[in-house]
């Protein structure tokens, strides 16, 4: 059985240690916006203005808009652009960051709503989890507003996690509907179809989690 006192790490006599401090994220304002970033991948793919659209089940003139940042995207159609370019939502949000500790203060934290009023069901997704090639897990907090059209369906690999943090959350996964109280939360295997929005006349917003980065 091992000993139950810690070892203690001794320092050579004169020498001092000083704490690495966390590294405070960039405001969202100076990180690119999602509709130039849009445009970067969708280059680096090779794909036509209708090349994407028609991947992500869109129409020309949306993503148009969206490219040139005179409107924002759902969280919906944010995510069936990363599915057309095989990235996930996160590279959309922000640069990649390999920091050892990334700190957001509350209104620091990437969101594709930075330019305004969301297009569609609303919803809004703010980045809990930086962007980098190497991470295996990618979270958010989602926003969804109340009496607006349902997210999804998605359909991707991986498991999710949740917790309900504000309203009630209306939650159907392979065709089984759950209402989702504020202090619940969930789980379920990401490639189950699964949909989400508000449930009732408030907003919800969940604390919302998963892996690896697919969505």
């Amino acid at each position: 059985m091992a000993s139950s006192r810690s070892a203690r790490t001794v320092e050579p006599r004169g020498s001092t240690r000083r704490a690495r401090p966390a590294t405070t994220a960039r405001p969202a304002d100076d990180l690119p916006a999602i509709g130039r970033r849009v445009r970067y991948f969708r280059r680096i793919k090779k794909l036509t203005l209708h090349d994407l659209a028609k991947g992500a089940t869109c129409s020309a003139s949306l993503l148009s808009r969206i490219e040139n940042d005179r409107a924002t995207p759902s969280l919906t159609t944010l995510h069936r652009l990363c599915r057309a370019l095989d990235i996930s939502v996160a590279a959309l949000l922000a640069e990649a960051d390999e920091q050892p500790c990334v700190v957001y203060k509350p209104d620091e934290r990437p969101s594709q709503a930075g330019s305004g009023i969301v297009e569609g069901d609303g919803s809004i997704a703010e980045n809990l989890v930086p962007f980098a090639s190497a991470r295996l897990l990618e979270g958010f907090v989602i926003t969804l507003a109340a009496k607006r059209k349902m997210c999804g369906p998605f359909e991707h690999d991986g498991e999710e996690v949740g917790y309900v943090l504000e309203g009630e959350l209306k939650l159907v996964v392979g065709g089984k509907t759950y209402t989702i109280a504020e202090g619940g939360s969930f789980f379920f295997r990401s490639d189950l179809p699964h949909s989400y929005g508000a449930s009732g006349r408030r907003r919800c917003r969940v604390i919302w989690i998963n892996t690896p980065p697919t969505f």
